[in-house]
């Protein structure tokens, strides 16, 4: 194991040639230990710093490092081993099913998803997140010593009695679950050929898998501390004082800050970091900005089930409930179908006509219902397609996808879908698009395979995984964005002429940004 150096660079957040003196300092390093830079390969903490260190490390000139994440980097090593049935996969809606199916397998776990429902809902969540928790921690280790560190988690999850007993044993069926998981692509950085040096970033603290990777590593280490010193708003007494808004409502807050971050672009003060710590605020001022014509760059996105694509969907699967009234089959047919000629559409409002005057409340009731031509035409149409849909009682997940995609083709949503940047997204995050490549798509069937569920369920399923899906809209070109709409954590290293920090106040500075 080779010993890591370490280098403080303090880079003053005024300099816009900030990264240029982090490349000199890596470099200088490099020749003084004599290390090749072109064999090199330099870790940044996040994605979004790539192009401002690639810039620095070419304007240094000479023959170039390596510049990659630990993401990036695994991710040209090759694709990540599928998860099999049953599997770990970190897909939050996947993993919660295959969690309750692993819970129902055991007679007390089934008795009490039949006693307290909600409870047994609880203890699936928290037994997901459990499990994704303990997985990624263990993927920090090296391969070598993780069965060591499984070991020690199975030795401090013994089963005890008493107050606790059942959240322990939740514990130990994570523990238990997250070590069958797959072994992370990030694996193969501990089997790659060894660089002639690594050369670690670091901001917001250290990464633990990084920090893995160096130390069973033989090459030459840096790792270059970018983080304030011991008394981190010390520096701040340089800067200018921050301008603060005392905000009345959520309207109020939203127009300042759209506002504020205008008056940054008159003053030709730009990009403008808009920190997203409050989504649903930071979507409405994203609205502003779009009014006003500002270039925004969108690294949050706003949740997938708020959009329009994904209420067509769920108005498909609303109105193709067993017991749906007529207001659900009206409300999908207004919004969740292709059916919007002229003369549809005249059908669809005789047909409205025909349930408000004869007061028909069910679907079902339309079989004996007295309709015109037209209107008895679309209600066929419609009902074929509904019928298609729930026409079985139980089904694996894979064969109600299935399902989905073909009520939806046959209603004529599927295409408008296609059209839409947000239904793409949206046929992505429920596995129907065709761009998903071959092995994650065959990988997830073999899973998606094995979850037996009701339609009920179903509806259930892709209602939680739209709102667990972010659409994140397309951005301009990197010439034209002068807002970048981020979360506080992706903040740090970037040269942003001003920040505007909507949310900031007793009771949402500082929380997650989930």
């Amino acid at each position: 194991m080779a010993t890591i150096e370490r280098l403080t660079v303090e880079i003053d957040p005024a300099d816009t040639a900030r990264w240029d003196a982090l490349a000199r300092a890596a470099l200088g390093w490099a020749r003084t230990t004599g290390v090749a830079p072109r064999d090199a390969v330099v870790l940044l903490p996040f994605t979004q710093l790539l192009p401002l260190a690639r810039r620095a490390f070419a304007r240094a000139g000479g023959w170039q490092p390596r510049i990659e994440t630990t993401r990036t980097l695994a991710a040209s090593l090759g694709p990540a081993t599928p998860a099999q049935a049953g599997q770990l996969s970190f897909d939050p809606t996947l993993d919660a099913l295959s969690a309750a199916a692993l819970l129902r397998a055991e007679p007390w776990a089934a008795a009490w998803a039949r006693r307290d429902r909600r409870a047994f809902e609880h203890a699936v969540a928290a037994l997901t997140a459990t499990a994704q928790a303990l997985a990624e921690t263990a993927f920090t280790r090296p391969p070598a010593v993780r069965d060591a560190w499984w070991a020690a988690a199975r030795a401090a999850l013994t089963p005890l009695a008493g107050p606790g007993a059942s959240e322990r044993l939740l514990a130990r069926v994570a523990l238990e679950w997250a070590a069958l998981a797959p072994a992370p692509s990030t694996d193969r950085l501990f089997a790659m050929d060894t660089p002639s040096a690594w050369i670690a970033v670091q901001a917001g603290g250290a990464d633990a898998l990084t920090d893995a990777l160096l130390n069973a590593s033989a090459a030459p280490a840096l790792a270059i501390d970018t983080d304030p010193p011991d008394d981190p708003f010390g520096a701040a007494a340089t800067f200018g004082a921050p301008a603060f808004v005392r905000c009345d409502d959520f309207e109020h807050e939203a127009q300042a800050a759209a506002a504020q971050v205008i008056e940054h672009l008159r003053r030709g003060e730009q990009p403008v970091a808009l920190i997203a710590q409050d989504r649903v605020l930071v979507r409405r001022i994203r609205a502003l900005l779009e009014r006003f014509g500002a270039g925004l760059l969108d690294e949050t996105g706003w949740k997938l089930s708020t959009t329009r694509a994904a209420a067509q969907v769920m108005s498909l699967l609303r109105a193709a409930r067993a017991d749906a009234g007529t207001d659900a089959l009206l409300d999908w047919l207004k919004t969740g179908t292709g059916w919007t000629s002229a003369g549809q559409q005249r059908a669809l409002a005789e047909l409205e006509a025909v349930c408000r005057k004869a007061q028909i409340a069910r679907i079902a009731a339309l079989a004996q219902a007295e309709l015109a031509p037209g209107p008895a035409r679309l209600w066929a149409a419609a009902a074929e397609v509904l019928t298609g849909l729930a026409a079985v009682r139980r089904q694996p997940l894979g064969a109600w996808l299935l399902a989905l995609g073909q009520a939806l083709a046959a209603c004529g949503a599927l295409a408008a879908l296609q059209a839409d940047e947000a239904g793409r997204q949206l046929l992505i995050a429920l596995r129907l698009s065709a761009s998903l490549d071959a092995a994650t798509a065959a990988a997830w069937g073999q899973g998606a395979s094995q979850l037996v569920m009701g339609f009920d369920e179903f509806r259930d399923w892709v209602d939680a995984t739209l709102e667990q899906a972010s659409f994140k809209p397309p951005s301009p070109g990197e010439a034209a964005v002068q807002v970048v709409i981020t979360p506080l954590a992706r903040a740090m290293l970037r040269p942003f002429a001003a920040v505007v920090f909507p949310g900031a106040d007793d009771r949402r500075l500082g929380a997650p940004t989930a």
